[in-house]
């Protein structure tokens, strides 16, 4: 019976949840497109901007060095194993496939998972501690245009624009690999670069790094505002949120191969 009540309670948690993440998934993109219209929307200058800084900017360095490393490890690896078969010209191809469709959206998702979206569910579940939203709401101001709002549209813009750059790491790592290793010419490099990727690719994994930005960002913001007690559950919360968060991630991952191939 005691297995039955658990497996109760977690089906509830997870329903909870998702409505959770459903409604503020609805109100940030209402309030992002028709609600920009709306009267009812207060105009804070300088939100956006100042979450994609803390949010976006700030893990550009972070981004590009595991990429890199990533993409020059799989590269190496991989030529080592071409060359066996003397297929080495296949390893333009096979990087920039798998990094445009796979690593670099999903390495980009798990680092902002770890940093940024840790740092949303700490603010806010602090916010929520000190009883700040309650004050938000007694001032008249709706959380979610104050609070997920900016965090929503800044993961929504960084997410795609650090996976772009990662993977042009990723990329330069595998020419790294091609031309000093297997000694592939750069002009012959860029040639297959450019037929082996299409705007089908491109397209592909930047709808991939949106979907994960707005996983991140509505996990984190859900795990906030859901906090209850004090100093303990801040941290309780923001350690629920990487791991919810990788977890969907790697879920939402598994779901968009099973769809595109």
């Amino acid at each position: 019976m005691k297995i039955i009540e658990q497996l109760g309670d977690a089906t509830f948690a997870l329903y909870y949840e998702l409505r959770q993440i459903t409604y503020l998934l609805s109100e940030s993109i209402y309030w992002s497109t028709i609600g920009r219209f709306d009267k009812m929307r207060l105009p804070f200058k300088g939100a956006l901007s100042l979450q994609m800084i803390r949010l976006g900017s700030s893990a550009t360095i972070i981004v590009f060095m595991l990429t890199f490393l990533v993409g020059l490890t799989l590269a190496f690896q991989s030529a080592v194993q071409l060359e066996v078969f003397g297929a080495g010209f296949y390893l333009v191809r096979g990087i920039a496939i798998t990094m445009f469709m796979e690593i670099g959206p999903l390495i980009t998702a798990i680092v902002l998972a770890g940093r940024s979206g840790s740092a949303i569910t700490a603010e806010i579940a602090s916010m929520v501690v000190q009883e700040e939203v309650k004050a938000l709401r007694v001032m008249g101001i709706h959380p979610v245009q104050y609070l997920v709002l900016p965090r929503f549209q800044a993961m929504s813009l960084a997410t795609p624009m650090l996976t772009m750059l990662a993977n042009i790491a990723g990329i330069f790592a595998g020419y790294l690999v091609a031309t000093l290793y297997i000694g592939l010419p750069t002009s012959l490099f860029l040639l297959e670069l450019r037929a082996s990727l299409s705007i089908v690719i491109i397209a592909k994994s930047l709808f991939k790094s949106l979907t994960f930005g707005w996983l991140i960002a509505l996990i984190a913001v859900s795990k906030g505002l859901s906090v209850r007690g004090g100093a303990d559950a801040v941290g309780a919360a923001t350690t629920k949120c990487v791991v919810f968060s990788i977890t969907a991630i790697i879920l939402a991952n598994a779901m968009f191969s099973f769809v595109f191939y």
